[in-house]
């Protein structure tokens, strides 16, 4: 029966083993079908549309017609790709933008498909301005070898500036307030919004989102990355970044490719990533553990294809030490044909790199750039530029922003052009140049095969832009529980912060808001970040008259941080001097009439009086003063006015509440600035639902449930420690039986049969966050004899999606066992206990806890009243067990004894074989036996004491009662055996 159930168990396993590689056949069918087809229409292709094919560019303007500069590179230059860019006018301001934006680019389509419009009709609104009718476009026969246009965008979330459609989509959060969560199903959610919504549009090339772990923040540095990464931990950076893929792939209906960027890492370079080429000294094997890491995770380690990016972005980074010699630096990857083709030569990549996988610069115009092939910044080499990108083995170029600092568009068009017939001549009459580009557009174009089923048909490839407004904009609720599962309480504790919140009836509340703008495009308006009366407004109607009426208007005061340091560092202008009474008019709309040398009158108006002026009366009687916080940045005047308020105004700080709301990173306050607060949150973003969390927290109305996901140096929160594994908790085991994991108590036991493998498998295995540890945390099963006193490791296997699994083989003899798991400084589990006599019982126990908790040391973040608590345990977690639990494992006089015991039965065993050997050789000898036989004798005798040990070991019928017996029973057995050894060859032997 034993022998059936392992033979059923292997059937099964074949099965599965078969089933997934079915489903990998048919993917690698699929992809191997793509490949097919996009050598087949290479084939048809002329040179001149092969070498278009590579590029990606960017152009100015909203519009297009058959004499536009884009519409020439289309036609002309058959360029494979076009960048949308608010910088550059792609997109317009009006509330129908996004429909604006889907027939501009099914204009750009139909330019790549099927040659130049025939008529060119502007855009019609309807009466009431509201939507937008398409000008129907007559179809035309098709030119020679028509593909579609990559459409690409930044979409990273959070508003300006790495949003480039500010209007009519849903308002995103930035992957670090994604990453605060901790649940990739959020991050999952997000991606799905956004992929649906660029596809409506027609946006099919996502460049993003960043996979760059954020290991060590740079808070005042320009090249820290800040919120555009996911985090701090590799482990978890790829988690989101695979859940965020998904999501796209999925909203998308497969309709836009991903581009993760910055390849191979970004977060440790010291230099911003667009001004200067950082050097990062790390080697491979360093990169493998941490920044590409990530990658790793969406390529070749993905779990499926929805999760497996289709592209990679390659970041202007060099490093040092990359082949271990630390004084050897290499060239920036995207530009340095080794360091590239080494790192895609590795497991994770090369089978990605081989079905298909698009390798695309970043910008190639960037100052970056500039300063690494000319620093003097006097030639900008754009031919060789994009020839080494190219070599390096960047399949897309990306052409932006490409001509020196400074010049205009002009420029920038003529270096393209000039670049494009360039590459067309070299493709002529430079073999080796001719079979990169064959390369790169091979891979260029089954990707496009991929976005579209193989059919490039203008119906399939073409938007209905009538069906945007039914797409856009229907996601702000999965936002608005995004932004409540990110908010987190930096400091104080929970308890602190319940003797200070919530704002109280009738107290004075003053609010500093860090204000920046920006416009969506040239023509267009400046826009807020954050509106001075965001914050005002969100309380007013959460908790003002119309609502529960716990504020009035006239309690709140708003300011902008620039008011705030008018009034700390005593701007002249924003405190005019008392103007004389004679001169004071009755309004301040008012004019006054001033007499001129001539005796003539001109009217001048009054000044206007500046918010500033209000700030020290609010300042004198705020019960709360809130700041309102983004990035602090030395190029934004009075970004840093929190941290001169905090330094140089310590008479307000005592009096008042402080309440720093954090909607940017966590980490631009020091331990010293955040002692003086009363109630520091995280927001990580500043778009609207975010808003509304931030007030609800201030009035207790906010779960506080997330945690950064980067380190914060001013409460000694240490990203690496808070995800080992909870100490206080205790370990889940479960028995899977027939795959559902089980826990039978001691008195419904599961019945299983000696011999037999069960299955052992822990619960979710939490780090001090509550959050499951990261794939590859070891777990240690150990396995405790009770009758014999024996305790050792029986297996230590990793984690995946926090919990760990062993294939436990039972005893064939009788006994009585318990297993328990441990991992890092979790030493408590629960226990298996497995009683082994004829058939064998297994049943699960959880330990009892101590009437009272053991105090734990907890990761208080600073000396200060005011600084983070340790991780609160979930509901989920047990308390920690008292002592009487005594883990074997970490009890020295324990192991002592175990030692010992083992030492005994080992020396029972030798005794006893000796003796045997001994008892042979004796009896022989008094026979007078030749050597032969005395040689026989012995081996007989100790043939019989190993047969007789093993059995007892074997836990073998009949041997039950000798384990009563300890370690004499080794000794005892072995000198039975050899008695019966020595008894059969007595009875066999023959005297010659």
């Amino acid at each position: 029966m034993n022998r059936l159930y392992r033979a059923f168990l292997l059937t099964l396993l074949l099965f599965g083993l078969l089933l997934i590689n079915s489903s990998k056949d048919a993917i690698a069918q699929d992809e191997q079908d793509y490949l097919n087809e996009a050598r087949s229409l290479l084939a048809q292709m002329t040179p001149e549309e092969r070498v278009g094919q590579l590029f990606l560019v960017t152009f100015i303007g909203d519009t297009v017609t058959n004499d536009s500069d884009i519409a020439d590179l289309i036609l002309n230059y058959n360029i494979g790709g076009i960048s949308i860019l608010s910088k550059n006018d792609n997109i317009g301001g009006s509330n129908n933008a996004p429909v604006q934006l889907a027939e501009f680019i099914n204009d750009l389509q139909f330019l790549s498909l099927n040659g130049p419009l025939l008529e060119e009709e502007g855009i019609e609104e309807t009466e009431s301005g509201d939507q937008i009718i398409p000008s129907p476009t007559p179809a035309i026969e098709s030119s020679g070898n028509p593909v579609p246009l990559f459409i690409a965008t930044v979409h990273e979330g959070d508003g300006p500036p790495y949003t480039q459609i500010l209007h009519g989509l849903t308002e995103l959060p930035n992957p670090m307030a994604i990453g605060a969560t901790w649940q990739p199903e959020q991050s999952k959610t997000i991606g799905e919004i956004a992929g649906k919504e660029l596809s409506s549009l027609g946006v099919n090339l996502l460049l993003g989102p960043s996979l760059d772990v954020l290991e060590s923040p740079q808070p005042f540095s320009p090249s820290d990355l800040g919120t555009r990464s996911f985090g701090g931990d590799p482990f978890w950076v790829g988690i989101m970044g695979q859940s965020y893929t998904a999501g796209i792939h999925e909203g998308s209906e497969g309709r836009v490719a991903v581009i993760a960027k910055h390849f191979p890492g970004y977060g440790s370079s010291d230099r911003p990533i667009n001004e200067e080429v950082g050097t990062v000294r790390k080697s491979l094997e360093q990169l493998k553990q941490i920044e590409l890491a990530p990658f790793f995770s969406v390529t070749g380690d993905a779990n499926d294809p929805l999760s497996t990016v289709d592209g990679l972005l390659t970041a202007h980074v060099r490093y040092q030490g990359f082949q271990g010699n630390i004084r050897a630096t290499t060239a920036p990857v995207s530009f340095d044909p080794q360091a590239l083709t080494t790192l895609l030569e590795l497991p994770q990549f090369a089978e990605w790199r081989q079905n298909g996988g698009l390798i695309v610069s970043d910008e190639l115009g960037v100052r970056a750039v500039q300063r690494f092939f000319d620093g003097t910044g006097q030639e900008f080499p754009h031919r060789q530029v994009a020839k080494d990108a190219l070599l390096a083995g960047n399949d897309l170029l990306y052409l932006s922003q490409f001509a020196l600092t400074g010049r205009n568009y002009n420029s920038q068009l003529a270096n393209m052009k000039d670049t494009i017939i360039w590459f067309q001549e070299k493709y002529e009459t430079d073999q080796t140049f001719q079979q990169r580009i064959d390369e790169a557009a091979l891979t260029i174009i089954q990707q496009k095969l991929k976005l579209y089923d193989g059919n490039f048909e203008p119906e399939n490839v073409f938007v209905d832009p009538l069906k945007v407004p039914e797409v856009i904009n229907q996601g702000q609720s999965s936002v608005f529980d995004l932004a409540q599962d990110a908010i987190t309480l930096i400091a104080p504790s929970q308890a602190d912060l319940d003797d200070q919140l919530p704002i109280g009836v009738n107290e004075r509340i003053v609010i500093f808001t860090d204000l920046r703008e920006s416009r969506q495009c040239s023509a267009c308006e400046e826009e807020p970040w954050l509106d001075v009366q965001a914050l005002e407004s969100r309380m007013l109607a959460l908790y003002g008259p119309q609502a529960s009426a716990q504020v009035q208007p006239d309690q709140i005061s708003s300011f902008s941080f620039k008011h705030l340091n008018d009034f700390l560092l005593a701007r002249p202008e924003a405190f005019p001097s008392p103007t004389p009474f004679s001169e004071l008019t009755p309004s301040a709309g008012s004019f006054i009439a001033t007499p001129t040398p001539e005796g003539l009158q001109t009217v001048e108006p009054t000044p206007t009086i500046s918010p500033s002026i209000f700030v020290p009366a609010a300042l004198e009687t705020a019960n709360w003063i809130i700041f309102a916080m983004l990035r602090p940045d030395a190029n934004v005047p009075d970004s840093d006015a929190i941290n001169i308020f905090l330094k140089e105004r310590p008479d307000i700080v005592r009096n008042a509440n402080i309440v720093v709301l954090a909607f940017n990173a966590p980490y631009f306050l020091d331990t010293t600035e955040i002692s003086s607060l009363s109630t520091y949150y995280g927001l990580y973003s500043k778009i609207d639902p975010f808003v509304d969390a931030a007030v609800r927290a201030l009035f207790q109305e906010s779960p506080l449930s997330g945690r950064s996901p980067v380190n914060i140096e001013g409460i000694r929160y240490d990203l690496f420690e808070v995800t080992k594994p909870d100490p206080e908790q205790v370990i889940e085991l479960f028995i899977v039986d027939d795959g559902v994991p089980k826990s039978p108590p001691s008195q419904a036991p599961l019945e299983v049969r000696p011999g037999a493998t069960l299955r052992l498998q822990t619960g979710v295995i939490v780090d001090r966050n509550g959050n499951p540890v990261p794939d590859g945390t070891p777990v240690q099963f150990i396995q405790q004899d009770r009758i014999q006193g024996f305790v050792n490791v029986i297996g230590e296997q990793p984690t995946l999606n926090g919990i760990a699994n062993l294939d436990y083989l039972l005893e064939a003899r009788s006994g009585n066992f318990r297993i328990t798991a441990t991992t890092g400084e979790a030493r408590a589990s629960q226990e298996i206990d497995i009683v082994i006599g004829e058939n064998a019982v297994v049943s699960v126990n959880t330990p009892t806890p101590a009437p009272t908790q053991i105090p734990t040391t907890t990761l208080t973040p600073s000396p200060t009243t005011t600084t983070t608590p340790s991780p609160q345990p979930t509901s989920t977690l047990t308390p920690r067990p008292t002592a009487t639990l005594e883990p074997e494992t970490l009890n020295p006089e324990k192991e002592d004894t175990t030692v010992f015991g083992e030492v005994q039965m080992l020396l029972g065993f030798g005794l006893g074989l000796l003796a045997t050997g001994g008892a042979g050789y004796a009896i022989s000898r008094t026979e007078h036996n030749n050597l032969p036989v005395i040689v026989r004798c012995i081996l007989w005798g100790i043939l019989g004491a190993l047969i007789a040990y093993n059995y007892f070991m074997l836990g073998l019928p009949g041997t039950t009662w000798l384990e009563s017996l300890g370690s004499w029973a080794a000794l005892l057995i072995t000198l039975f055996g050899g008695v019966v050894g020595l008894l059969l060859h007595r009875l066999s032997n023959r005297p010659y």
